[in-house]
């Protein structure tokens, strides 16, 4: 693996994995099954449908051998278009079953006639809607788990990358960190809104971006570096030889740069390559 810092406190590095994980969302989103279910390890998964207070829908993923006397870091996801909030139940287990409490939460597009498929809209009101459904899952989370208050992180997948580095900027003092898998940054719509609060905070950030696809363009990357550099964010890049971000090494070191940037609180360190196996995944 390859890492390559500067004085700012960026960071960008590749990593080539020899076989990765083709994600089958990108074909089927995954349907309902009970309101409660546990997994074969023993983790417990509660969806909830929408309520008055909150008007979509919701799914938390509570770790393996879950104490509620220990205070667990808070992982909020946010699905890509054209899928829903069950993503997380798909993801946590190639990030870890056992160090967090997840929550995947719904964009408020509709994207098909039956409801399975939704989408991420970067107007203002869908911006305010999302804000204030993250809002509304961190405080039922706290009130229900034992969350460690600072240790709440916002990540997101393609276009939910994209509204997770959005209200990350907009609101930094809420998370201890924030992770966009191939998510382009926001543009636009008071982005950084409250320049001198978002500088006190010095964001950590994690950018993860596969070189070989489409969606990725170097320049734009390079662009949008310099232009967050006024922010002060510590931001780490990391780049994967592959033309998508969802593989068992992006996952992995997801969990790792949240134990060691935000559990731990450490600056970025060397690590070594590491090999993706394949996987399958039922598709419910």
């Amino acid at each position: 693996m390859r890492r390559f810092h500067d004085p700012d406190g960026l960071s960008t590095e590749a990593s080539e994995p020899s076989e990765t994980w083709k994600s089958p969302w990108k074909d089927e989103p995954y349907g309902w099954s009970d309101d409660v279910t546990a997994t074969t390890d023993s983790s417990a998964i509660v969806r909830e449908d929408s309520t008055d207070e909150l008007p979509a829908a919701r799914t938390f993923l509570l770790p393996l051998h879950y104490e509620p006397g220990y205070q667990y870091p808070l992982v909020i996801w946010l699905h890509n278009d054209g899928f829903n909030e069950t993503q997380i139940e798909q993801v946590m287990p190639h990030i870890s079953l056992r160090n967090y409490v997840g929550v995947g939460i719904r964009g408020a597009k509709a994207g098909d006639a039956i409801g399975h498929r939704f989408d991420w809209s970067d107007t203002e009101a869908a911006v305010q809607s999302a804000w204030r459904q993250i809002n509304s899952v961190i405080d039922e989370s706290k009130r229900r788990f034992a969350i460690h208050p600072n240790r709440i992180v916002l990540a997101g997948y393609r276009s939910g990358g994209t509204m997770a580095l959005r209200l990350a900027l907009r609101h930094p003092e809420v998370f201890a960190g924030v992770i966009s898998l191939g998510g382009a940054l926001p543009t636009g719509r008071r982005l950084f809104s409250d320049l001198n609060d978002l500088r006190r905070q010095r964001l950590p950030m994690l950018w993860s971006w596969a070189v070989q696809g489409d969606h990725f363009h170097n320049t734009t990357m390079a662009d949008n570096l310099r232009q967050m550099l006024m922010t002060k964010c510590r931001i780490e890049v990391r780049q994967y030889v592959d033309d998508d971000e969802m593989n068992t090494v992006t996952l992995s070191d997801v969990n790792q740069w949240i134990m060691n940037r935000v559990v731990a609180g450490n600056a970025c360190v060397e690590g070594d390559p590491q090999t993706a196996s394949s996987l399958s995944f039922s598709q419910n």
